[in-house]
């Protein structure tokens, strides 16, 4: 939401508003699954990790770095509880404004709500993207699907990996092992090739012939 600005130029936007600032040490957890969610995060420093901590394995939700909201859905919702666990993924430096707090900045600074708004869209935009990718049942398909919206979003054959595969095997709920795998198989097949940063389409009649089989 803040992408490209510094610590000292969100606090001089929040300048007028109630908040606080915690600091998080490397593998802290900030909020835990299932704990009530009043306040809305804003990552002023560092980067935090959404997580699933399942019994038999770790389900990556997403990253957030700098500039990022966090929290802002739930604290609104009805239930208002952590569905996932948020992790300090580095040294970080949080803001956190209590929902009351938030509601008055927000009537009374309308550039900020059309920022937020937008920020809102897009994000349930990617939770669906998530979903989707969730729903198919073989490790193939899960990746064919996440390099095809990959390609619809950003419209090149060229598709930049962000995070590291462990998170990106996280996120597809598959072990890390398969997924390297996988990348084997369907790179040997002429599907794809792909190093360590990226993954290029070879054969895109063929990624969207997998998610029908």
């Amino acid at each position: 939401m803040f992408k490209g600005k510094n610590k000292n130029e969100i606090l001089e936007f929040f300048k007028d508003a109630n908040y606080t600032i915690r600091n998080f040490s490397k593998g802290d957890i900030i909020a835990m699954e299932g704990s009530s969610c009043n306040t809305i995060g804003l990552v002023l420093a560092g980067n935090i990790d959404i997580k699933r901590l399942l019994t038999n394995k770790v389900i990556h939700v997403s990253s957030f770095t700098s500039g990022n909201l966090f929290g802002e859905v739930i604290a609104f919702s009805d239930t208002n509880v952590y569905p996932a666990t948020v992790i300090s993924s580095t040294n970080s430096e949080i803001m956190f404004i209590k929902k009351e707090d938030f509601i008055k900045f927000c009537t009374s600074h309308d550039d900020f709500l059309g920022m937020f708004l937008k920020e809102l869209t897009n994000k349930i935009f990617i939770l669906n993207r998530s979903i989707t990718g969730l729903s198919f049942s073989t490790i193939r398909q899960k990746l064919s699907n996440f390099i095809l919206e990959e390609y619809k979003l950003y419209g090149s054959k060229f598709i930049r990996l962000n995070s590291t595969k462990e998170k990106l095997a996280e996120s597809l709920g598959i072990p890390r092992p398969s997924l390297s795998r996988e990348l084997i198989n369907m790179k040997d097949l002429g599907i794809i090739d792909y190093s360590r940063d990226f993954i290029k389409i070879l054969d895109l009649d063929e990624l969207e012939k997998i998610l029908t089989d």
